[in-house]
């Protein structure tokens, strides 16, 4: 039946976020073709130019209760549907809205930007961000890394942004690094999302960024955390692996845990954080398969 539905997409990740567009181009196709979506989210600038979205705005429940009473709606993330860690992010969001799982088909991400691309090109750019301890590189790492590809003569630069996060009451960061192209807090998403497709390679933990450039075809190395790799895997040509390394630590638990390892004979250290040696292995791997070093 025709009408208009509001989608409310409740997360504050903005890989999330991009999960959600599949699922959103598969209601487009199920519903019938004069149906209107408008989208309340937390990060509109992701939808400015997302085709199967007529309006696009900032979540504001107060606005939000307003258009319900007038209009049908559909909540995008639910956290007391599913386990949110324990599951493909895509189907976390789908199953709860009666479409089943999505094919890897389906699950193809994609992104609109809507600027003009002025970004430079680089070897390897990397995103040293930084949040809970599960789920981030130590500095000296990123630096250590950035020294290794800058001495065989590789172009490098870092991307980012430090944002402050409401929901988890926190400062995520994204260091520079010395010898590198500073180019943190600089772009807007459009341009970080350019620089990333142009890239050789862009190696990051698993995060928005990581996602964002699961809708590039640019080779990734993304670095493993304390939730299985594949629950938030980019599909790329239907596969989880196109074009991307997912470099584990040494830990297959994977418990979710986000501030301090459960296990006490890890004395608090995530064991799941692959260590230095490991992924200079996989992005030097990446970069010779590329082509970019002998």
């Amino acid at each position: 039946m025709a009408g208009r539905i509001g989608l409310i997409l409740q997360s504050e990740g903005m890989g999330d976020c991009l999960f959600a567009i599949p699922v959103i181009r598969k209601l487009r196709q199920i519903e019938a073709p004069d149906t209107v979506f408008d989208l309340f989210s937390h990060h509109p600038d992701l939808f400015r130019a997302c085709p199967y979205v007529a309006g696009n705005h900032r979540l504001d429940e107060g606005a939000v209760a307003i258009y319900a009473a007038n209009n049908r709606i559909a909540r995008l993330f639910d956290l007391q549907a599913l386990p949110h860690w324990a599951m493909n992010t895509c189907d976390f969001i789908s199953i709860p809205l009666g479409i089943g799982q999505l094919t890897l088909e389906e699950k193809q991400l994609e992104y609109f930007p809507v600027e003009q691309d002025c970004a430079s090109h680089f070897d390897v750019v990397l995103n040293t961000s930084m949040t809970w301890p599960s789920r981030t590189w130590v500095q000296e790492n990123w630096q250590r890394l950035a020294d290794s590809l800058v001495a065989r003569g590789l172009s490098v630069a870092v991307v980012g942004k430090d944002v402050r996060s409401a929901s988890d009451e926190m400062e995520k960061r994204s260091p520079a690094l010395a010898g590198c192209v500073d180019l943190v807090g600089q772009l807007s998403l459009d341009q970080t999302r350019f620089t990333i497709a142009h890239a050789g390679l862009f190696v990051s933990c698993q995060n928005g960024l990581a996602v964002l450039a699961g809708t590039t075809e640019t080779e990734c190395v993304i670095l493993d955390k304390s939730v299985e790799w594949s629950r938030h895997a980019v599909i790329r040509h239907e596969s989880p692996l196109y074009r991307a390394t997912y470099v584990k630590g040494l830990c297959r638990d994977y418990c979710g845990v986000i501030d301090r390892c459960p296990k006490p004979e890890n004395r608090g250290a995530f064991l799941c954080i692959p260590s230095f040696e490991r992924v200079e292995a996989a992005v030097l791997q990446r970069l010779r398969a590329s082509g970019r070093l002998p």
